[in-house]
């Protein structure tokens, strides 16, 4: 037997927004010696498919993959320049994500090597849907982009209404933009202004507007041909899918997370302190929760068949609830806010902390808590800087960013 290792590495410039692209080309090929009668071309693929933010059109935050019950330690970081909001999402080997400079990034999720990046007007902190090949996202200009996944080159750019915008945070707090919900041909999204848009993917144009009381900054949720998203303002909405036509609007709030979708029934977390779920036929509430303290509820929620999880902000607890009955299973101490969404896989919870505002920063640490006991499995206190995005959990690896720029992947 022969082996015949061939590498090829090249760098190159594309004149496309000012995007930098290295691509590898690693192919291992095991041939016959004598006869040659048979050559076969290994390739690695690990992190095959897409895990996108939240996991689903539903927005559950489940991903059905390994997980990670013990930490081994860091695969691999890397230090971005500038702070990251947006969260990682994951395709075919490759993770994206945006940053506060207006930067787009691939990165390779076996080694942490960067891939291409990408500048942009406004602060990216949107996060991305991947969806044949392209990605979408938003950043601060209130502008939808779609890119090539392979490259990052720009195809189409589509700018919503800014009318809201003063170019940074609505306020200290809001450290998100809208994220685009993306079923078949069209892109569900909010922007910069009072409008949630249904946006054909091929070219970018919008197929219908709805008139929102405030900024979209989550994702929105589609299930059985409805519409699912909350404003600032704090309403719920469920809107016909086709038509974009009003189903029902219920207020509840200041609402800057995403809403998560469950047999029937959508769950999310309010400024008002309170914990929601609601009938998604109707709007009308199946239970509450008072987080205790008087807190924020920051972050989106993961839900499963048995278990709701979702993080408050002064209160420094990640809640845990029966997902039927509402009944609070327990509340998990921390010593930090939690704006980071947890991902749920196989009944353990994986999330950030972060404090983000004064001293603190060394209180900070990422997670894996089982939600069948309630008992920490794991912790990881390496980053000593606040975590604002959500993780993403893909074949015994975990991948989360830090608001300082680190990109981790611990095994």
């Amino acid at each position: 037997m022969a082996s015949i290792l061939m590498e090829a590495v090249k760098s190159q410039s594309i004149n496309n927004g000012g995007v930098k692209m290295k691509n590898r080309l690693l192919m291992s090929f095991t041939c016959m010696a004598i006869v040659f009668v048979g050559c076969n071309v290994v390739t690695e693929e690990n992190f095959q498919g897409v895990t996108p933010f939240r996991g689903d059109l539903h927005n559950t935050g489940v991903s059905v993959t390994q997980g990670l019950p013990e930490l081994t330690g860091e695969k691999w970081k890397i230090q971005i320049p500038g702070e990251i909001h947006s969260s990682l999402v994951l395709a075919d080997g490759t993770l994206y994500f945006g940053t506060e400079e207006g930067h787009f990034y691939a990165v390779n999720a076996t080694d942490g090597e960067i891939v291409w990046d990408v500048i942009f007007d406004g602060k990216i902190r949107s996060s991305a849907a991947i969806y044949e090949n392209m990605l979408y996202f938003t950043d601060t200009t209130s502008t939808l982009y779609a890119l090539d996944q392979e490259d990052g080159s720009v195809k189409w750019k589509q700018k919503l209404d800014d009318s809201f915008s003063n170019g940074d945070k609505s306020d200290e707090w809001d450290y998100f933009i809208g994220s685009p919900t993306v079923d078949q041909d069209i892109i569900y999204v909010g922007g910069e202004g009072p409008f949630f848009y249904a946006v054909n993917r091929q070219d970018g144009t919008i197929k219908w507007e709805f008139k929102t009381s405030s900024f979209v900054h989550g994702k929105a949720a589609i299930a059985d041909g409805k519409v699912y998203f909350a404003d600032m303002s704090g309403s719920v909405v469920s809107l016909d899918q086709q038509t974009g036509e009003q189903i029902w609007l219920q207020n509840y709030g200041v609402i800057q997370s995403s809403l998560a979708f469950k047999d029937d029934v959508l769950y999310f977390g309010s400024r008002d302190n309170y914990v929601y779920a609601l009938d998604a036929k109707t709007g009308e509430i199946k239970w509450t929760h008072l987080t205790p303290r008087g807190s924020w509820v920051t972050s989106s929620a993961a839900v499963n068949d048995q278990y709701v999880a979702i993080g408050s902000s002064d209160s420094y607890l990640l809640h845990v609830f029966d997902s039927q009955s509402g009944k609070n299973l327990f509340d998990f101490e921390l010593i930090s806010r939690v704006f980071s969404s947890p991902v749920i896989v196989d009944q353990i919870a994986y999330f950030g902390t972060g404090h983000t505002n004064g001293g603190g920063r060394e209180r900070d640490a990422f997670f894996a808590l089982n939600l069948e006991t309630g008992q920490e499995l794991w912790r990881f206190e390496g980053t000593k800087t606040p975590i604002l995005s959500s993780p993403v959990v893909a074949d015994g690896v975990v991948f989360f960013a830090t608001k300082d720029g680190i990109v981790y992947a611990l095994h």
